[in-house]
């Protein structure tokens, strides 16, 4: 924290040394700003805080099976409080260079400096488009790209870094992203498996479209598709899928891990191929997802090293009971939160269906290493968004899990693990 601390001392230091040669206007629309009359020097301040609140409801065990999975907690385990994010973020620009530098001081106690760096990079206009050098997102799915002050539902779906990109949501690289057209975009990059404090070692490359059939104020369409390869050795983040049910303090349930089998080469990889679509008409807003993504050597068959593949999807509609629209961003190319409408600020309720599965798994190839016949998590989310004001907002969502494992031979019981939380989240954010 220290480290952070000075750094973001010695980045505002110079902004302000450098702003006091000239004319300088200080704005506070949207966290603190100041900016040099000229436009080539600017730096700003933004924060956020997330501070959640759950509480679990285990499945009771099954005496007809081993437990597993929730099963396994003891009274009050993972109820409670936990401190989600806490970020500062510095922005600004040197003349055409762009910066960002943002640390999450909420994981700093396990997460000490600069593991805790979330973004951290430099930009620049290239042609039509934005050359990108440092640590950021890859171009990956819908929901993985949208911010998490602007995400629907507390926890994002399976087919984002919750569950397909595993651990893999904030990697050092390079990118390049443009709109192509006022309605089409365009995002590639070349990534190393890794983040700032880790060894530069496996690579990622892929990247993402984005079009617009429709582009209109409260009538919005949006279509889209990502590819990635991973290829991670032992130095790297891991190449694995691990789908985690019931929110933050959930249950982890492992979908299949690359190069797991016996004998596998030193680099694995995964490949993974997302298509998504969503449609916005004035306060109701519809998308979805498709991911499949293969691990290679995942597992062994009669000596001999297999891949398996994963699906991952989900559905989802949201609708703001007091008429709000939702808002595109076209530099993400995602979906933002409007402003509140009334005194009262804006209501939202929302519902999401998602899936994931190793379709590979059964009695013969076991990838998930469970045993048993069948390796796949389900989840039902039911949310309710209240903004009482521009950067503030409380989340209720109340999620239906189950994770079925199948059986473990002929004429034994279907493995269930079902589990219910109830998570509050009090949003700050400028």
């Amino acid at each position: 924290m220290k480290s952070t601390i000075k750094f973001c001392g010695l980045v505002m230091l110079t902004s302000i040394g450098i702003a006091s040669c000239y004319a300088a206007s200080f704005t506070y629309k949207g966290g603190p700003r100041i900016k040099s009359d000229d436009g080539n020097f600017e730096i700003g301040l933004n924060g956020r805080a997330h501070l959640d609140v759950h509480s679990l409801y285990p499945d009771q065990a099954n005496s007809n099976y081993p437990a597993f999975g929730s099963q396994l907690l003891n009274g009050n385990d993972r109820d409670g409080f936990n401190w989600r994010r806490t970020y500062a973020t510095l922005t600004g620009k040197i003349y055409d260079a762009n910066f960002k530098f943002e640390n999450d001081f909420a994981v700093n106690a396990i997460s000490p400096f600069p593991h805790s760096l979330r973004e951290a990079w430099v930009s620049a206009k290239l042609g039509p488009g934005q050359l990108t050098l440092g640590q950021f997102k890859p171009y990956r799915g819908l929901e993985e790209i949208t911010s998490s002050n602007e995400i629907t539902l507390m926890e994002r779906p399976s087919t984002s870094s919750t569950g397909i990109y595993s651990g893999r949501q904030f990697l050092t690289g390079v990118g390049y992203r443009s709109m192509i057209r006022d309605n089409l975009g365009l995002g590639i990059d070349v990534m190393s498996l890794s983040h700032f404090g880790l060894p530069f070692e496996g690579i990622t490359y892929g990247g993402r479209a984005v079009w617009l059939p429709i582009l209109q104020e409260g009538n919005i369409l949006h279509l889209g598709f990502s590819v990635s390869r991973d290829t991670s050795n032992k130095n790297s983040l891991t190449a694995r899928i691990v789908d985690i049910y019931g929110g933050r303090e959930g249950i982890s349930q492992s979908l299949g891990l690359a190069g797991a089998g016996f004998g596998a080469p030193h680099s694995n990889s995964q490949s993974t191929f997302s298509a998504e679509a969503a449609y916005s008409i004035r306060s109701l807003t519809l998308q979805g997802e498709y991911a499949l993504s293969r691990l290679d050597n995942s597992h062994q068959v009669d000596g001999n090293l297999k891949n398996s593949t994963i699906q991952a999807f989900y559905v989802q509609a949201s609708w703001f009971v007091t008429g709000e629209n939702a808002v595109y961003r076209k530099d993400r190319g995602a979906f933002g939160k409007p402003l509140p409408n009334g005194k009262w600020g804006a209501l939202e309720i929302a519902a999401r269906y998602d899936l994931a599965e190793n379709i590979n798994q059964n009695l013969t190839a076991d990838p998930c290493r469970t045993g048993t016949s069948k390796c796949q998590v389900q989840v039902i989310t039911l949310g309710v968004n209240w903004y009482p004001y521009q950067g503030i907002r409380f989340m209720l969502n109340y999620y239906l899990t189950e994770a079925m494992t199948g059986h473990a031979g002929v004429g034994t019981p279907t493995q269930k693990d079902n589990l219910s939380v109830l998570s509050v989240r009090t949003q700050i954010s400028f």
